[in-house]
């Protein structure tokens, strides 16, 4: 459910609006553009492989740390969000005029302490759980700096001007680099494909038509 909530949804979602994207940018937009930012995290880090058998079936070997499960599944929907971004970033591009004027990027928002850090006491305990809020808290971005890059990427005219695509930002406004698997075009074209191949299978062939 994490990867398709994390990343098969949006997947379905941008290819859907894509045409209405085109349209938006070359009618009714003022500088002509439309943009697509997403959400990762530095977690993506963590997956030096991604094996998606993985992403269908239950790895927990651990029964003890049910945690350990929801943890690696959630790190690999941070890299399906960075691999989905570039390759709907080199398609864009391969559409040339009709489409040059979208700009996809995938940003960070930092280590910041929510309401859903709650969630680990749980797995980690009520005391364990208040002392990594603490820490955060002090070492982590704010509400306000984690919005920051979303909203630099949606709306800074040096996305448009550098033709900035396909890349990622760490808090606050900064490009940085993935790790290498995050950057690999063979395996975002895979995941991409392997993502319509499920959608298809529920939803049927004919799901990517317009209404």
């Amino acid at each position: 459910m994490v990867f398709a909530a994390n990343c098969i949804g949006h997947q379905e979602l941008v290819t859907l609006l894509l045409p209405l994207l085109k349209r938006t940018a070359n009618q009714y937009s003022e500088s002509r553009e439309a943009r697509v930012v997403v959400t990762s995290s530095s977690l993506h880090s963590v997956c030096r492989t991604l094996d998606f058998n993985q992403l269908t079936t239950p790895t927990r070997v651990m029964p003890m740390h049910p945690y350990i499960d929801g943890f690696w599944r959630y790190c690999r929907s941070k890299l399906g969000n960075i691999l989905f971004t570039r390759e709907l970033a080199r398609r864009i591009e391969q559409e040339g005029p009709n489409a040059n004027n979208i700009y996809v990027n995938v940003f960070f928002p930092g280590n910041i302490v929510t309401e859903q850090w709650k969630a680990w006491d749980e797995y980690v305990g009520t005391t364990l759980g208040a002392v990594f809020r603490y820490i955060f808290s002090i070492i982590g971005q704010s509400t306000q700096d984690g919005a920051a890059t979303a909203v630099y990427l949606a709306t800074s005219d040096q996305i448009r001007v550098d033709g900035i695509r396909g890349q990622y930002y760490i808090p606050i406004a900064k490009p940085d680099a993935t790790t290498d698997i995050g950057n690999d075009p063979v395996l975002a074209r895979d995941l991409w494909d392997w993502i319509d191949i499920k959608v298809t299978e529920h939803l049927g062939l004919h799901w990517q038509q317009e209404t």
